[in-house]
């Protein structure tokens, strides 16, 4: 609606400029050319008010559409990504030991060389961020709220905060909603937020978690009151969402373009819309009932193919690491943002293209690159790669997700700084960044039964080297879970078998 609006104005101030200068052209008299401009801005006026007209009764059609046409709708326990079990145990390389000859009896026995191991460091995890300060009001019919660190500012309307869902028919009292909502003032507020997320530069889940917390600042401990102002906003701003009841709840699902994982999901028609927005990812949810029909404008899914990662107000936290290189202890102290990790952990759990295309914040870059760097600049392709495989192996402990959190949890490249733990999929996404980052070189994750791991592009393919063909181009593996692993050496249990799955990092 936002962009037909956009296109009427740009078209009539085309249409005023091409008439100005027709009118200079021509020298038609200023008497007229007043007359005729008073013309076009009675022009103007009647095709935003039949423009208005419009959106009112295609607002009027849908609360009609709303009165019935509800039918009941199951959920779905939400999908498993990875249903083999993980390695409890991270796997270490054992060095093979040299055939020495016998020695005589007078010969004495040589020592073994100490091995050198570096256990990885506990983490101390840091405080969170300071509470984001509540909403400030700004004037009698506008509020501050803060996002991140950033202060967005919106008006509203007082009925907003003041509307209580009825008991009774809960069909008549959604569309006396959509009703009340589509004739207050709604249009500067959708404005308000769709300018802010652009000049934050957010993505699609920034900009709905922004819509969230402006229904959670006007209905603060009111679901479903939170779940009816969500519906309204993202359907006005363009999002395909789906909202019903089951009992005197009201529950929101969110049409998404990539599949999501551990999060209860219904199907209406042949669309497939996930509880994505609920604390407890619609674990709660039996079935629910919804309306059938479909709100006349073109609705779009929300699209997690990435995250943004700068748009946070940074909070500075710092994380230890030691690890071993060819006898040579490296200690680094890399600071990450944990305002960040906060914003990152409110992600639905996707495809795993999200996390391996997914930056990590400038912190990042600026610290852990860095130090990195100063090391890797001066090793050749393959010195380097291995480099950073050992730091990916051994610098961070290993636990399962199950074991960590509970469930299956994927981890962006800031989280793995942050958090205690890994696992495999964990240092695969931290290793393919750090690989594309400091050497250049194309990057792909394998995906196994219960196990995640690299491939890496290099320019010289050694003899002996475990490989994958993909797109015809030779993959070395690289797997960062595989403590001691040199490059080209797979994990025993998953040297034979096949990936079930190539991830293509972009």
């Amino acid at each position: 609606m936002k962009e037909v609006s956009k296109k009427i104005n740009g078209i009539l101030a085309a249409a005023a400029l091409l008439t100005a200068s027709v009118v200079a052209q021509h020298g038609i008299a200023a008497d007229d050319f007043e007359a005729y401009k008073r013309q076009q801005q009675q022009g103007t006026e009647k095709i935003k008010a039949e423009f208005q007209e419009y959106k009112e009764k295609q607002d009027r059609e849908f609360a009609d559409f709303l009165k019935g046409q509800w039918s009941e709708f199951d959920t779905y326990r939400g999908k498993v990504r990875i249903k083999e079990p993980k390695p409890k145990q991270v796997p270490v390389v054992v060095p093979a030991v040299p055939v020495r000859p016998t020695p005589s009896p007078d010969e004495p026995v040589p020592a073994p060389a100490p091995v050198v191991v570096v256990p990885p460091l506990q983490p101390v995890i840091p405080p969170p961020p300071p509470a984001q300060p509540k909403p400030v009001p700004v004037a009698a019919d506008m509020l501050e709220i803060m996002f991140y660190g950033n202060a967005v500012r919106f008006n509203f309307d007082p009925k907003w905060k003041n509307y209580r869902m009825p008991g009774g028919d809960k069909p008549e009292a959604m569309s006396a909603f959509w009703t009340m909502m589509s004739g207050s003032k709604y249009e500067a507020t959708v404005q308000a937020i769709g300018d802010a997320r652009h000049n934050l530069k957010m993505d699609d889940w920034g900009g709905v978690t922004l819509w969230r917390s402006v229904a959670q600042t006007l209905q603060p401990e009111r679901k479903s009151e939170q779940n009816l102002l969500l519906w309204y906003f993202l359907v006005k701003s363009g999002y395909d969402v789906r909202m019903g009841y089951g009992g005197n709840d009201v529950h929101l699902f969110v049409a998404m373009k990539q599949p999501v994982y551990s999060t209860k999901y219904t199907k209406v028609g042949d669309q497939t819309y996930y509880a994505v927005l609920a604390a407890d990812y619609g674990d709660s949810i039996r079935s629910f009932y919804t309306y059938e029909a479909s709100y006349p404008n073109r609705l779009k899914p929300l699209d997690i193919k990435s995250a943004s990662t700068g748009f946070t107000k940074t909070v500075s936290a710092k994380r230890a690491l030691a690890f071993e290189h060819k006898g040579k202890i490296i200690n680094l102290s890399v600071p990450y943002d944990r305002r960040l990790v906060e914003y990152l952990a409110s992600f639905p759990q996707s495809e795993f293209e999200l996390y391996f295309d997914t930056d990590g914040s400038s912190l990042v870059r600026n610290g852990l690159l860095a130090e990195l760097k100063k090391y890797t600049a001066s090793m050749s392709e393959e010195e380097a790669v291995e480099f950073l495989l050992a730091f990916v192996q051994k610098s961070f402990p290993y636990k399962t997700d199950n074991d960590q959190f509970g469930r299956e949890r994927y981890f962006f490249v800031e989280e793995s700084l942050h958090f205690p733990y890994n696992d495999c999929e964990d240092r695969s996404v931290l290793f393919a960044w750090l690989v594309h980052e400091l050497v250049g070189v194309k990057v792909i994750g394998l995906l196994y039964p219960g196990h995640m791991t690299t491939a890496v592009a290099l320019k010289r393919v050694k003899p002996g080297f475990s490989t994958v063909s993909y797109q015809g181009n030779q993959y070395v593996i690289a797997d960062p879970t595989y403590i001691g692993a040199s490059l080209g050496m797979p994990m025993p249990s998953y040297a034979r078998l096949k990936p079930n799955r190539v991830v293509a990092i972009h």
